[in-house]
């Protein structure tokens, strides 16, 4: 390996590190390989993808063809993959490829370096140019770290149901000849939340911010010292429900009544419907 390639490839991982500031591959369990990447005309054309989850594998991952069997809490969690992709920046004579992982939220986590080819058959050059590109993800040394906090999915439906069977039930009393009734919600959203411009909530170990705003709400989310839109939620007609456009987290969602958020959406991974909790802090 050349003193400008080891010089660029310290660059990039840096880089790398420094631009996504806490996100890292070692925070994320498998990497999940599209069928077909954008550029190819047909599923795994040139064998490319396959390529693409044997180095991952090869390399210290959990990879994974799109439509494979998956593991459960993969299933449960799409949020512990990473998604491949690999982009082509090819000139008249080379065959350039760039490899990218994007989280669920689409943030990118990690990109290489140009993985370049000059052979003029296409087989050869793709796999070629790839198989350059991931010198960068061996430099990695990639191992899976789990967080010490990390909540699944399905913890925090355990996490809900906990809180609905320790919280306290006051009966409201009933008055029919006034027609009193408990204090009424606006928007979906409990009193004491409408009250404030903006309210976190934890999923998936990120903080989260719901920022109030003439349709609903713009979802941020909390990346150390700064503050990322990723999306906004649409108030519903009925007014107790939302509309929630972002990325993968996009579907749709209501405050329960313990302030939390309640998301339904297809799961990126399996094509599937999942319920996500985003806990009130």
């Amino acid at each position: 390996m050349s003193v400008v390639r080891i010089l660029f490839l310290c660059i990039s991982v840096f880089s790398s590190i420094s631009f996504y500031g806490k996100k890292n591959v070692n925070d994320y369990k498998y990497v999940i390989v599209p069928e077909r990447y954008g550029f190819l005309k047909k599923n795994d054309e040139y064998q490319l993808n396959s390529l693409s989850k044997f180095l991952f594998n090869k390399y210290g991952f959990q990879a994974f063809i799109q439509g494979e069997e998956l593991p459960e809490d993969l299933i449960n969690n799409g949020c512990l993959g990473l998604r491949a992709e690999v982009k082509k920046n090819s000139g008249l004579f080379v065959t350039k490829f760039i490899v990218e992982l994007k989280d669920c939220n689409g943030t990118v986590v990690f990109s290489s370096s140009e993985g370049a080819s000059r052979e003029k058959d296409y087989k050869k050059a793709y796999h070629e140019a790839l198989r350059d590109a991931f010198k960068d993800v061996k430099a990695l040394n990639y191992k899976y770290t789990p967080k010490t906090q990390n909540i699944k999915e399905e913890d925090h439906n355990d996490v809900t149901t906990k809180k609905e069977v320790s919280k306290p039930v006051v009966s409201m009393p009933k008055h029919p000849e006034t027609n009193a009734t408990p204090i009424a919600q606006k928007d979906g959203l409990p009193k004491k939340a409408i009250e404030e411009k903006t309210v976190s909530y934890i999923f998936n170990d990120n903080v989260f911010i719901f920022k109030k705003e003439a349709y609903g709400y713009e979802l941020l989310q909390n990346n150390g010292d700064t503050q990322v839109s990723i999306g906004k939620l649409f108030k519903s007609n009925s007014g107790n429900s939302y509309i929630v456009k972002a990325g993968d987290l996009s579907g749709n969602g209501y405050f329960d009544n313990y302030q939390n958020f309640v998301l339904e959406r297809i799961n990126p991974v399996t094509n599937k419907l999942i319920t996500d909790i985003f806990a009130r802090q």
